[in-house]
């Protein structure tokens, strides 16, 4: 593990981080939770797929292609669902079992994620195109975000915990940020982007396990325009 990362970690997880840090370490709860919606696509999937099966075979099977052709669809979407939410169980499950070594952490100055032994450090001045997909701004203004929220926004009481980043206020974010939250949120949770040194796509998080995708992604953008504006 490079000597940076392993120093910001270090200070992320023993207190001592300095109060302009956001430090959003992987939520338990928000997995397990995740896990339960999983368990439950296993047991409709498989469960259906099972019942399907024996109340079609062989009839559907040797009586006639159109009906053989319509059932193994219907079974090849049940199998899907079934085994596909397990897969996703089991990722989940090794997920929670290395909680303590999943953590993301946005400094004035640089990014760092580690999941498990893999460990990502960005510095902020060659991070670009940040997106946030899939995902509209939350009723609830976590403490730790620094994004351009509504004034009725509430502090979310579920992140009370985490510190929050700048002292500056808010930011005013860009037009092109500005464009990003216009458009469709629909399609898959994510927030990722692109590291100018190596020109490769770099994904923050794909769901809610560390913090809601919009204030995550919303933030690191400000800090990577705070950190652009001081080195001009």
């Amino acid at each position: 593990m490079d000597a940076q990362a392993e120093e910001i970690l270090s200070t992320a997880r023993d207190g001592s981080a300095p109060s302009n840090w956001v430090i959003l370490p992987l939520r338990r709860e928000r997995v397990i939770r995740t896990m339960l919606e999983w368990g439950i696509g296993i047991l409709l999937g498989l469960g259906l797929f099972l019942g399907l099966f024996l109340a079609t075979w062989p009839e559907n099977f040797t009586n006639g292609t159109a009906g053989a052709i319509i059932t193994s669809l219907m079974l090849a979407v049940l199998a899907f669902l079934g085994f596909g939410s397990l897969w996703l169980f089991i990722a989940d499950v090794r997920r929670l079992l290395r909680a303590n070594r999943s953590i993301v952490i946005i400094t004035p100055d640089v990014f760092c994620k580690q999941e498990g032994e893999k460990v990502n450090l960005v510095p902020l001045e060659e991070i670009a195109h940040i997106t946030v997909r899939g995902t509209q701004a939350p009723t609830s203004h976590s403490s730790w975000a620094t994004y351009n929220a509504p004034a009725s926004s509430r502090i979310d009481p579920e992140d009370r915990q985490i510190p929050h980043s700048f002292s500056m206020g808010r930011l005013v974010l860009g037009s092109s940020s500005a464009r990003d939250r216009s458009k469709n949120r629909r399609g898959p949770t994510s927030v990722a982007f692109v590291d100018l040194r190596t020109d490769k796509q770099v994904v923050v998080t794909n769901d809610h396990s560390y913090a809601h995708p919009f204030e995550l992604g919303e933030t690191l953008r400000s800090y990577v325009e705070a950190r652009l504006a001081r080195t001009e």
